[in-house]
């Protein structure tokens, strides 16, 4: 039998055991180096603290955020983006096909403009009819002549499309205006041997809390299903190391899960877990198993101190046919490998989810650390100094 049809019915046999998912499947996916460190727990102010940092090129490539899939920024359709409790307008040129983003509170009398309509590339507040440009400038008043000044135009912002996700940076330009965009990229997004999946889920969950889950090895075996309880503990480890001033990876060793799919349907007992981080959200887990590769990248973005819209994307370079392949059975192939990849990557989102909702925020520091939290210390310590912290 063909090799690849042989795959593609082993493929569709191994999703018959999860019909949950064909419940689920549409209506889901919308709604939704330190061994230890000093630890003080503070009482808690009502407000957060953004670290305040003065405007330079370190500090704007640190306030990159990501805030939607490319494929969701349709032309001449308004955003409504709010990050860290503040909200931005967001809209892709009908003409361009540039994106434009401002603070969504209109200048005049601070009416949301996302609630207003586009009309010759500007924004048309839903109040008074002021029509806005795309970097802010106020350019209308029906039935008026106006002196332009700058009070009267809004902030405007840059916006960066890049490998599937767009990013926003939340200091303005006419804060700091920087021609280096230095966003952080994985390896896989320009291999072509990696096929990738998209999802996004929101949290009830400071955004720090949800960036370090996933940096953290030991819940593993406890929180998925496919961890080892019996061996939860890697075998081996390379301490965390600087990549870049603040981009940090470790190593593990670890034994695969009896229900981990390396080994129900690959057959490997090891695995080699990659682990690292770039602030001021991304955290990347780069599992090796035998000649396959599976690589998650995710992208806490804050709402604001409680909740948080959680970016992922998941590679694989395995369930996938040639490179630029005209077979049919190839492109059937690489939509089973997706349509799997995206069911499992979901249910290790909502277990996570379960248990990190429920981590207060005066409690999120704990009391103590252990051997496998470097990692996650590095990037708090770091966090606190260089993007938030709660006084």
């Amino acid at each position: 039998m063909n090799l690849r049809i042989f795959c593609i019915i082993n493929l569709f046999f191994y999703t018959q055991s999860f019909p949950n998912f064909f419940r689920n499947i549409f209506h889901k996916f919308d709604s939704s180096f330190f061994n230890s460190i000093d630890i003080d727990l503070k009482s808690l102010l009502i407000e957060p603290s953004l670290v305040d940092m003065p405007c330079n090129e370190t500090n704007f490539n640190l306030n990159w955020y990501v805030i939607g899939e490319s494929s969701t920024f349709l032309k001449n359709k308004i955003h409504k983006i709010t990050v860290w409790d503040k909200d931005y307008v967001v809209w892709k040129d009908q003409k361009t096909s540039e994106i434009y983003a401002m603070d969504d509170d209109c200048s005049h009398k601070g009416t949301a403009l996302s609630g207003g309509y586009l009309q010759n590339s500007c924004i048309v507040c839903p109040y008074h009819g002021y029509e806005f440009s795309g970097n802010g400038t106020l350019i209308k008043i029906p039935g008026l002549n106006f002196t332009s000044s700058p009070c009267k135009h809004q902030k405007d912002y840059h916006v960066v499309e890049k490998n599937g996700w767009v990013f926003l940076n939340t200091i303005s330009k006419k804060d700091y205006f920087c021609d280096r965009i230095d966003i952080f990229e994985e390896s896989e997004a320009h291999n072509p041997d990696f096929s990738a999946i998209f999802l996004n889920v929101q949290f009830k969950s400071y955004g720090r809390i949800v960036s370090e889950n996933s940096l953290d090895v030991m819940h593993i075996g406890y929180v998925h299903s496919f961890g080892n309880r019996e061996f939860p503990s890697p075998l081996k480890e390379i301490p965390p190391f600087a990549v870049s001033p603040f981009h940090y990876r470790t190593e593990y060793d670890y034994l695969s899960g009896r229900q981990s799919f390396a080994k129900r349907i690959f057959g490997v007992n090891q695995l080699k877990i990659q682990n690292e981080f770039a602030l001021p959200h991304f955290t990347i887990a780069r599992i090796l198993f035998g000649p396959f590769i599976s690589t998650v990248v995710t992208f806490a973005t804050p709402v604001n101190i409680t909740h948080t819209n959680l970016y992922v994307k998941t590679y694989r370079n395995f369930w996938r046919g040639p490179i630029n392949s005209v077979n049919p059975l190839d492109k059937i192939f690489n939509s089973l490998g997706n349509f799997i990849t995206k069911r499992m990557m979901y249910e290790t989102i909502m277990q996570d989810k379960g248990v990190v909702e429920n981590i207060k925020l005066e409690h999120m520091d704990g009391k103590f650390n252990m051997k496998y939290d470097k990692l996650s210390n590095t990037y708090r310590t770091l966090y606190k100094n260089w993007i938030h912290k709660i006084l």
